[in-house]
């Protein structure tokens, strides 16, 4: 690849807070996807749209911190930064602020000439226009940048969001789309009656050559053509706490010619970990978003 990246990520990029006082952290599929593959040392850089506010200032410089390429995050004037509250808890817990990153265009996404062995797309970018066209474009346009491309199948996110999404809206990325990854709760939300491995198959046949699924106590199943691999979590290790950790090592490891079973393996691992990191020190810090899991967590 030369100069190129490592990574080009396009997608939605917020903050999230846990509650209504509480400091935000880092959040966004495409934000947390591109944090933890910089902090595994990868090339990336973030395509996306935050507001002109305090909230877009403190994602950038979280960011920024992890020597993300931000030369295509932009403001978006008149729009507030998207926040999310409680996005990783129950559906009736969990409230949207949207904002920013639901306008990017598929104008705004980087020139052919922008290489990248992996561009990697989030799937809550697919739930309405114009990023949808955006994602789509990005799939697409993955062959002429020189790699390949993949997609955060967040279906949990999606039909919360939108009760009206239907399978027709996904089977455009998911035909154009080398690798996809999930979490067995998005399975069950696209194929109820189904196991995490008939939930794999049915995915495949749409289209991606490798399915990444994993439980929730961080086993990873991986379809890799027609075979089916099982990593389970490591025995006395605590559940991942972050869900982007998994799908973002895998990732990185592919992009940097990984073998995917070793890819897979090693993403296990990975996400068991690491955490996220607490509230910052102080009311005007920089985003927190994940730290080694004995170590003190990183100012990012």
């Amino acid at each position: 690849m030369g100069g190129g990246l490592d990574w080009l990520a396009v997608g939605d990029v917020a903050e999230e807070r846990a509650s209504a006082s509480s400091p935000g952290i880092l959040g966004g599929g495409a934000a947390r996807l591109t944090a933890h593959a910089a902090a595994l040392h990868a090339r990336t850089a973030l395509v996306a749209k935050v507001g002109a506010d305090e909230a877009g200032r403190r994602v950038r410089d979280a960011l920024e911190r992890l020597k993300v390429d931000l030369r295509w995050l932009r403001e978006a004037p008149g729009l507030r930064t998207t926040i999310w509250h409680q996005p990783d808890g129950d559906a009736q817990g969990r409230r949207v602020e949207r904002g920013a990153d639901l306008a990017l265009r598929l104008d705004e996404l980087p020139p052919a000439f922008v290489t990248a062995a992996l561009t990697v797309v989030s799937g809550y970018t697919l739930s309405v226009e114009p990023a949808r066209s955006a994602a789509l474009g990005a799939l697409a346009g993955a062959r002429a940048r020189g790699g390949r491309s993949a997609l955060l199948l967040e279906a949990d996110l999606l039909w919360w969001t939108n009760a009206r999404m239907t399978r027709r809206v996904l089977e455009p990325a998911l035909a154009a789309v080398e690798s996809v990854a999930l979490q067995a709760a998005d399975a069950r939300v696209l194929f109820p009656s189904a196991d995490s491995r008939e939930a794999l198959r049915l995915l495949a046949g749409l289209g991606p050559r490798l399915v990444y699924l994993a439980e929730q106590d961080g086993g990873v199943w991986l379809r890799e053509g027609g075979r089916v691999h099982w990593y389970p979590a490591q025995a006395g290790d605590d559940a991942p706490r972050d869900r982007y950790a998994g799908p973002a090592a895998f990732w990185v490891a592919l992009a940097q010619r990984s073998l995917p079973k070793k890819a897979a393996a090693d993403s296990v691992r990975y996400a068991q970990s690491v955490r996220r990191a607490g509230a910052p020190r102080q009311a005007h810090a920089s985003l927190p978003v994940a730290a080694k899991g004995r170590e003190e967590p990183s100012r990012l």
